[in-house]
């Protein structure tokens, strides 16, 4: 589906009987909504999934403006009131959980959980995103692509076909939807949104993620309640293709909660 909002027009894919249990899955900097294809195959039986593509990624438009973590909360939220279900579950990974807070505190009733995965509270080094956006702008998205690369997953697991799916990802990505992305992680501070999420919180990382450690994942539970820390053994910044059953069973862990 597409949706026109704030002149820019944004892509969603939806799958599942629109009756059964909503469930929002906010993606990566750098991949978009088909990198929860796991995810979907899993649960789709029982919810209603949405998978959005963040501005600037999949079929979204890039940005003619500034790029926050509100104004890519507001994106989102404009696609879910298209689709007028009412409550639902909400599910986030890296930039994707900080989108997810953000639009989480702006209607927090109408969110029966929230599941944060690899994401933190505020930016972790504000300089290194606008460097990286600059280079981007500059050199392209090449230019850092290994880099980027080398944190996702493990690497054996990037010579496997679902790793190299997420380098196409990565690599379709224009270079201006992640360089916005990077100024929108630079400016990152949900700290003020923390005290409004009073649903059922989880909140997981890989147990090799090099790009949002584990204190950071601390620092996030400690300000949502003091959440527990799920650790995902064998995987690193993005999860969902490496480590699946352990990343589906925590959503239904989280559902169950509602």
């Amino acid at each position: 589906m597409f949706v026109e909002f704030d002149g820019h027009v944004l892509h969603a894919e939806t799958h599942g009987d629109p009756v059964k249990p909503a469930l929002v899955l906010l993606h990566s900097l750098g991949t978009c909504g088909r990198v929860w294809e796991k995810q979907v195959e899993a649960l789709r039986e029982h919810h209603f999934i949405v998978c959005p593509d963040l501005r600037g990624h999949g079929l979204s438009e890039v940005s003619k403006t500034h790029v926050s973590i509100e104004l890519l909360a507001a994106d989102v939220d404009a696609i879910v009131k298209t689709l007028d279900f009412g409550a639902y579950h909400l599910c986030g990974i890296s930039i994707g959980g900080l989108v997810a807070q953000a639009l989480a505190a702006n209607e927090p009733e109408k969110i029966k959980t929230l599941t944060l995965l690899d994401s933190n509270l505020v930016s972790l080094n504000p300089p290194m995103w606008r460097d990286r956006a600059r280079k981007c702008r500059e050199d392209g998205l090449r230019s850092i692509a290994d880099g980027v690369l080398s944190r996702w997953t493990t690497p054996d697991f990037r010579k496997t076909t679902a790793g190299r799916a997420l380098a196409t990802m990565l690599a379709r990505t224009p270079d201006e939807g992640y360089a916005a992305g990077c100024d929108a992680l630079a400016d990152a501070d949900c700290r003020n949104y923390a005290a409004k999420l009073h649903m059922p919180v989880s909140v997981a990382l890989g147990e090799f993620d090099e790009a949002t450690p584990r204190t950071a994942a601390e620092a996030l539970a400690a300000a949502l309640g003091g959440a527990a820390v799920h650790v995902i053994p064998g995987a690193a910044h993005i999860p969902l293709f490496q480590a699946p059953k352990e990343v589906n069973g925590l959503l239904a862990a989280t559902f169950a909660r509602a």
